[in-house]
């Protein structure tokens, strides 16, 4: 069973280094990020401070995913989520997107939407976000830099209605121009 526990930079920090060097993230800023920048991340409260929670997702007490929220006293959150290569395509995303929706809406009343951006490239992601309930609401052009290389991203959200209906509003552009 999936399980969100919180991370403790006091107590967990060697642990978070080993995670995000362990493995590769072809779909983030840095697809193999050294210990120094995460060290340097870790001290300016990248993680865990000015409205930043981050989570880790565990699986029998293996921990699978990490969860970073943030912006959260904004009216608009927005969310990183990483997943260990052996844990991808097997539905948890599905279950990341689904608990960072009733975790912010029930924690932060304030809030108005839960926001993620994702590389234009990465299928899976932008089918869990369409898949729970999130929607499509922006296509940036080169906005994404990696590596040296600008690529597009697709921005999906869910709406604090939407989230408590169960329902999912599609955009109605009536100005196509």
């Amino acid at each position: 069973m999936l399980h969100f526990k919180e991370f403790n930079k006091d107590t967990e920090t060697e642990e978070l280094v080993h995670f995000l060097i362990g493995d590769t993230w072809p779909f983030h800023g840095q697809v193999n990020p050294k210990e120094e920048s995460i060290i340097k991340s870790l001290n300016d409260g990248f993680y865990t401070e000015n409205g930043t929670r981050t989570f880790w997702m565990e699986q029998t007490d293996r921990k699978i995913g990490l969860i970073r929220l943030f912006d959260l006293e904004d009216p608009t959150c927005l969310f990183d989520i990483r997943l260990k290569e052996a844990w991808r395509q097997k539905g948890i995303g599905s279950k990341a997107v689904r608990w960072i929706a009733d975790f912010a809406f029930r924690n932060y009343p304030e809030l108005i939407r839960v926001e993620g951006h994702t590389r234009h490239d990465n299928v899976g992601m932008r089918k869990t976000f369409s898949n729970n309930g999130y929607v499509k609401e922006a296509y940036n052009r080169k906005s994404w830099p990696q590596e040296g290389v600008l690529f597009d991203s697709v921005s999906y959200a869910m709406i604090r209605e939407d989230w408590k209906n169960g329902t999912t509003t599609p955009i109605h552009d009536l100005y196509t121009i």
